[in-house]
């Protein structure tokens, strides 16, 4: 059997996107074949998250085989052993990698396994760990379009002028962006974009229109997509530009939109603590954390 690599798959749907994104450049990059654990990743999850990848119909990867599972969740006893024999071992004899918040992407960009099978566990929030593989990523993770005609119409106009998307994420979330960051986005957008017409996604409209002023700017604001955040990620991609929210939702928003260019302007939040890196040609503007 030729060499493998398993991405273990968790989190929300951003979360879950970086890690097959990082998994599948790894795969290419050492020349294995990419398996998916669909499962231990959820088992213990507390917000009732399920594995999403399946609706991306061009994502490579076969399912993990079963007599592969070693342990039923990642809180088991032999999973936590696993973890802990491979860190006294050299990197790459490791048959387990684990991300390392203190280490640079390297750890697994610079990484050449000599097992046969390695198993991938961590979120790699960084575009840094599949930089070199972004066309084919891009393309194997485009989000399906949806079925339905609205969003579609909503997708075609979108694409066709200079739309701004806005992501504000306030539910359910640690910690909030204040307004004083989407005021400075908004500058920032109207130094490098003409007319801008702004499309807002939020999870709290309420706060979202008390606290953020367009300036008498089009606005229209994303409301009919609460049960199905595939939709709100397609019209996101067909965004022109972005602001994000410190989200990984958003930033795939806005990376799937396509490559970095000068008819594109990207706004992230950024701020030392927060683990989500921007990508190459984004505009970053730091910010100060409020709890909720």
């Amino acid at each position: 059997m030729s060499k493998a690599v398993i991405a273990i798959i968790k989190g929300g749907l951003g979360n879950q996107l970086f890690i097959y994104a990082a998994a599948r450049a790894f795969a290419l990059r050492t020349r294995r074949e990419l398996f998916i654990d669909d499962r231990r990743g959820f088992t213990h999850d507390g917000y009732g998250r399920s594995y999403r990848l399946d609706r991306f119909a061009a994502t490579a990867g076969a399912p993990m085989p079963e007599a592969w599972r070693v342990a039923p969740t990642l809180k088991h006893l032999r999973h936590k052993a696993i973890r802990a024999w491979n860190k006294l071992l050299p990197r790459d004899w490791r048959t387990y990698l684990a991300q390392r918040w203190d280490l640079p992407p390297t750890q697994l960009t610079a990484r050449h396994p000599l097992r046969q099978r390695v198993t991938l566990n961590g979120y790699w929030p960084d575009e840094a760990f599949f930089a070199d593989f972004a066309d084919a990523i891009r393309t194997e993770l485009a989000p399906p379009p949806p079925a339905d005609e609205q969003n579609l119409e909503l997708g075609e106009r979108f694409a066709a002028t200079e739309t701004v998307f806005v992501h504000a994420r306030r539910v359910r979330y640690p910690t909030l962006l204040p307004a004083a960051y989407y005021r400075e986005a908004l500058a920032e957008i109207r130094r490098w974009v003409t007319a801008p017409r702004f499309v807002v996604f939020s999870d709290d409209p309420g706060w979202t229109r008390k606290a953020i002023d367009f300036g008498g700017d089009p606005v229209e604001w994303i409301e009919h997509n609460s049960t199905d955040e595939l939709a709100d990620l397609w019209l996101m991609s067909r965004c022109r530009h972005a602001i994000t929210a410190n989200s990984s939702f958003s930033w795939w928003g806005a990376w799937l939109g396509g490559p970095p260019s000068a008819a594109r302007t990207i706004i992230i939040p950024d701020h030392p603590d927060w683990i989500i890196r921007p990508a190459k040609g984004w505009h970053p503007i730091p910010f100060e954390m409020e709890s909720p």
